[in-house]
């Protein structure tokens, strides 16, 4: 029999996936569009920065779960080991990612020197506050939020790079591995909440963080777009 609770956590589900951020105008016009190499790189750029100094802030969030709530702390080292490579560092999803930098002419000087735009501040420091400040059910609506979201983006990078012939496979890893990565991450953050959200009160905290986090993510999308295709003269990328 489907309690209660399930039902809400799956109206919580639906709402994240219909949030606008799922198909912002960035996403689309990632797709649609032809990006410029130097496009590719402001992106890449931006992008890097926040996977990279991302997981350090889930890290902090795991440390902060009370140790009684073995349940919560599974779901997120199970999220935290995916990650990290499953245990091989060059499977870590940043390695992936610093892979197809390389492959439109950055280098790791360049990724370590990005200054990031305020959007990306922004969001990172939203999350700092929400896993690290807030209440752990709170952070788990956020961290809830956060993999259910993401989810979304694979379905327009990934297309929309094969679009490019210059990137093989090996270039695309990262975000082929995440069009389904990210579903396994979001059913592992729902099983957290099944789990530890044990009242209304509870549930109410989760919801609070998961509509404050999809929220500001589109925010950083948002900004993420200026900064993609607000800069300087077009060149080709074949």
């Amino acid at each position: 029999m489907v309690t209660t609770q399930a039902l809400s956590i799956e109206s919580l589900i639906e709402e994240l996936q219909a949030h606008p951020v799922n198909s912002n105008q960035f996403f689309l016009a990632f797709k649609n569009r032809r990006l410029t190499p130097r496009q590719l790189r402001v992106f890449v750029k931006q992008y890097h920065y926040f996977c990279f100094q991302f997981v350090k802030v889930l890290e902090g969030l795991l440390y902060r779960t009370p140790i009684e709530e073995l349940d919560m702390r599974i779901e997120l080292v199970k999220t935290l080991y995916s990650e990290l490579g499953s245990g091989s560092s060059d499977h870590a999803h940043i390695r992936q990612l610093e892979r197809f930098a390389h492959s439109v002419g950055l280098q790791n000087r360049d990724l370590a020197e990005v200054e990031p735009i305020p959007e990306v501040t922004t969001y990172l420091g939203t999350l700092r506050r929400l896993f690290l400040e807030s209440g752990y059910m709170t952070a788990l609506g956020a961290e809830l939020a956060v993999e259910t979201t993401a989810a979304s983006e694979f379905q327009y990078f990934f297309p929309g790079l094969q679009k490019y012939s210059q990137f093989d496979s090996k270039d695309l890893e990262f975000f082929e591995l995440h069009v389904l990565e990210e579903q396994h991450h979001s059913h592992w953050l729902m099983e957290a909440v099944r789990k530890t959200a044990r009242s209304p009160e509870d549930f109410e905290q989760v919801v609070a963080g998961a509509r404050e986090t999809a929220d500001a993510w589109l925010v950083f999308w948002g900004g993420i777009y200026q900064a993609v295709f607000d800069t300087g003269p077009s060149d080709s990328i074949h």
